[in-house]
């Protein structure tokens, strides 16, 4: 199983433990590799979220110290998650993200509650789920241009929702038509795909973002992947790799992409 995990969020953003906690459990774990990756300044969506400068040139600090004292065990990056419509903000890498939607002058997180969000599609897209994916990949092909992200975080995440297609079919080409032409921009753009745990950890799914049908695109693409656990305790650190190196290989994947201490990226053979 890969020994490396890439995104991760702590207290300094949405995360219920703190970087050394993390450091600490990825060190139990035999990691030789951590990132952490707090949210970028989210507050045009939800007011208080994400990392202010402030907070960001504390949360720094506080990672530069860490990557010290634990040299030798575990080699820490220090990341930000950046949001497709948010402020662009430094790290040493940036996961592209988009979260949210801006529809007839209002802001519409995909990544909120169930009832939050089919509430606002019944609203603002007419109860029309596939205009309202069609807007999220829209959007999302445009996340580096934004961002100049380093790869692309939980591609699909306009899915959380839709466990078992409970609102839309996800292999209608009403849905994939817009989403495999934000991958092949993403792609072509050389950014590595994350293969992204996070929503099986917390409850909302079962299978790993992108979906089986959009990795074996990716494949087909030529695209790259690495996988990471979206993280947001110290217990799950690395929580469902398994399962995403199951998936990888049936897509066809033999390799996935880590980062590399010295910066950049290197290959890693799964399997």
């Amino acid at each position: 199983m890969i020994k490396a995990d890439f995104h991760t969020h702590t207290t300094f953003c949405d995360g219920k433990s703190t970087p050394r906690e993390m450091v600490e459990a990825a060190c139990r774990l035999g990691f030789t590799s951590l990132g952490i990756s707090g949210h970028s300044d989210y507050s045009f969506c939800e007011p208080g979220f994400g990392m202010s400068d402030e907070v960001l040139e504390r949360y720094k600090e506080e990672l530069y110290a860490l990557r010290e004292e634990y040299a030798g065990r575990i080699h820490l990056h220090i990341g930000i998650e950046l949001d497709c419509l948010g402020p662009v903000q430094k790290a040493e890498y940036a996961i592209g993200s988009t979260h949210c939607l801006k529809k007839d002058g209002e802001y519409v997180s995909v990544d909120d509650r169930e009832e939050k969000v089919a509430e606002a599609v019944e609203r603002l897209w007419k109860g029309d789920w596939y205009a309202f994916a069609r807007d999220y990949y829209e959007l999302e092909a445009t996340v580096y241009d934004r961002t100049g992200c380093d790869w692309v975080g939980h591609f699909d995440l306009v899915t959380k929702v839709n466990e078992g297609y409970k609102y839309f079919d996800e292999t209608d080409d009403r849905y994939l038509e817009p989403a495999f032409a934000a991958m092949e921009r993403l792609a072509r753009a050389g950014l590595p795909f994350e293969i992204n745990t996070g929503a099986i950890s917390r409850g909302y799914r079962t299978a790993p973002y992108p979906s089986e049908v959009l990795l074996r695109k990716l494949h087909a693409m030529g695209g790259q992947i690495m996988i990471d656990s979206d993280s947001h305790d110290a217990r799950t650190i690395g929580a469902g790799f398994a399962q995403a190196e199951a998936l990888a290989i049936r897509c066809g994947f033999t390799h996935t992409l880590v980062l590399a201490p010295g910066g950049g990226f290197q290959r890693v053979p799964i399997g």
